[in-house]
């Protein structure tokens, strides 16, 4: 999937998502009205639960489903899924309990507590997708850089974004132990999420330490859409060469 597609679906997406926060209260209340039914006691409650609930829920997740799929389809694209898949799966999953919050209470995106809670793995998978969705097969630009150094630094940085998704999504051993069938599986992750939090945190309890690692992650992303100078070329290409003068 190139780039000009990509925008599309992720903007697709990012409509029937906030169609669902923002457009379906407002069909259910001109719907209510419309209808009259709320002069009489319970008379909207199956119009609540079609369009409040099933509706509103089966848009916010085909949403949802439409950008992972896309990413992944834009990550393969580009020859990247084996490594930046996975990263990409757990920034996700992290990410969607806020998504859920957000679909049922859009107006919490404007307050600064909500916007201090989002969580960093949210914020990585934005920054990613943000650079996916630039044109990177154009160019002289390479996708995720062209030198081994800033390669290592967006890898190192984006699997310490995934740790921190997995370490700091409170009902990841919930929903483990539930899809998986295996309670147990939901107790260890309980017991260890705490221990995993302090080493991320170094310590010190405070997510100054994962701000700061993002900040380079962005950093990183941002140099890597640079023009970098091609490669040298191999010993065996240059012998070939050769070979043919």
């Amino acid at each position: 999937m190139f780039a000009g597609r990509y925008l599309w679906w992720m903007l697709m997406g990012i409509g029937i998502f906030l169609f669902a926060a923002l457009g379906l209260d407002h069909i259910t209340w001109l719907t209510i009205q419309l209808s009259g039914c709320g002069d009489m006691a319970d008379a909207c409650q199956p119009t609540l639960r079609l369009i409040s609930g099933m509706l509103k829920t089966a848009c916010v997740w085909t949403a949802i489903g439409v950008l992972f799929v896309a990413t992944l389809l834009r990550l393969h694209a580009l020859s990247l899924i084996w490594f930046w898949g996975p990263v990409v799966a757990v920034w996700f999953v992290a990410s969607t309990p806020i998504l859920l919050f957000l679909a049922a209470d859009a107006a919490a995106l404007t307050q600064p507590a909500t916007l201090a809670a989002l969580p960093v793995a949210f914020l990585f998978l934005a920054a990613f997708v943000a650079y996916l969705m630039l044109v990177l097969e154009e160019g002289e630009t390479l996708p995720l850089a062209a030198s081994v150094s800033l390669r290592l630094a967006l890898r190192l940085t984006a699997v310490y974004g995934a740790l921190a998704g997995a370490a700091f999504m409170s009902e990841l051993s919930r929903i483990a132990g539930t899809l998986l069938d295996m309670p147990a599986l939901a107790v260890v992750i309980a017991l260890a999420q705490p221990y995993l939090q302090a080493v991320l945190t170094l310590g010190t309890g405070s997510m100054a330490p994962a701000y700061a690692v993002l900040a380079v992650f962005i950093a990183a992303l941002a140099a890597s859409l640079l023009p970098h100078a091609a490669p040298p070329p191999s010993r065996s290409t240059l012998m070939l060469r050769r070979s043919r003068r």
